[in-house]
């Protein structure tokens, strides 16, 4: 299968790769089927995701999707971050649509990274 350009870019040089341990959360998504995992970091400063971090094994669309949705998220209020959908994130990156898991493994692992925050009262969203 041939990959669009922006696919190529993000899995040949990720945006956003790494750890974090300054991170305020953080979540992790498997799926199950072909074994792909993803764990995102988040810092959130004032009610805005501050920067984030991913790591990642899997396929070269999985990375791909994980770093195109972490350069979308980064800068956003968290609310409008846990709204980004993987339909955005594929549309963004021109993916396939048989890959279209690897936009919702990104998407679940970062919804599971701002959930784990503590909300204003202390306790988990």
């Amino acid at each position: 299968m041939q990959y669009s350009n922006p696919v190529m870019d993000h899995f040949l040089h990720p945006r956003r790769a790494g750890t974090m341990p300054d991170a305020s959360g953080s979540g992790i998504a498997r799926y199950p089927t072909c074994g792909d995992v993803t764990r995102i970091f988040v810092k959130v400063v004032d009610g805005v995701l501050d920067d984030a971090r991913f790591q990642g094994t899997g396929c070269g669309p999985g990375i791909s999707c994980a770093s195109m949705l972490l350069d979308m998220a980064v800068g956003r209020p968290v609310e409008s971050a846990l709204a980004l959908s993987a339909r955005a994130v594929a549309d963004a990156l021109e993916l396939p649509e048989a890959k279209l898991h690897c936009a919702q493994l990104a998407v679940s692992a970062l919804r599971a990274a701002l959930e784990s925050l503590p909300c204003e009262g202390g306790e988990a969203r």
